[in-house]
């Protein structure tokens, strides 16, 4: 790439611009549903952009209480930025939020492996409760779905 990738930290793009992403990466979150996109953006007390230019190529949303424990809930990369440390950045400046603040996450089942290769750790130590109110389809079902919206990335 030859394009200048910038950084934001507590920058939160748009809403259309991140459904655009998300639709894109493809991170199977609710595009269809923009005012959950908007709530799940004020709801993170870490957002940390990249763009190139006006397009946002890059995105990480998580919590934190900035002395102990953080989630990372997102990091969606644009298709073409993967492989180039774009998602690797965005990790690297959540590690700097908050001095000794462990970091977790639920990788997507096609991101599994990046974060290994990225220097996490595996847990097996982890629970959930099932999310309520929409559960994403298939990814080939998804990227089908939501192929339009992708395209505006």
């Amino acid at each position: 790439m030859t394009e200048a990738i910038t950084y934001h930290p507590d920058c939160c793009p748009g809403v259309e611009a991140i459904r655009a992403l998300y639709a894109a990466a493809p991170l199977r979150r609710p595009v269809h549903q923009p005012e959950r996109i908007r709530r799940m953006f004020e709801g993170s007390n870490v957002v940390i952009s990249a763009f190139v230019g006006e397009r946002l190529v890059g995105l990480l949303r998580g919590w934190t209480d900035f002395v102990y424990d953080g989630y990372i809930c997102d990091l969606a990369i644009h298709p073409a930025y993967q492989n180039a440390g774009v998602g690797r950045r965005l990790l690297d400046e959540a590690l700097r939020i908050g001095d000794g603040v462990q970091w977790v996450l639920l990788a997507s089942p096609i991101a599994k492996d990046y974060y290994a290769h990225v220097g996490w750790e595996k847990v097996e130590n982890g629970w959930k409760v099932a999310r309520g109110g929409w559960n994403p389809p298939s990814l080939e079902a998804f990227q089908a779905e939501h192929a339009d919206l992708a395209a505006k990335a």
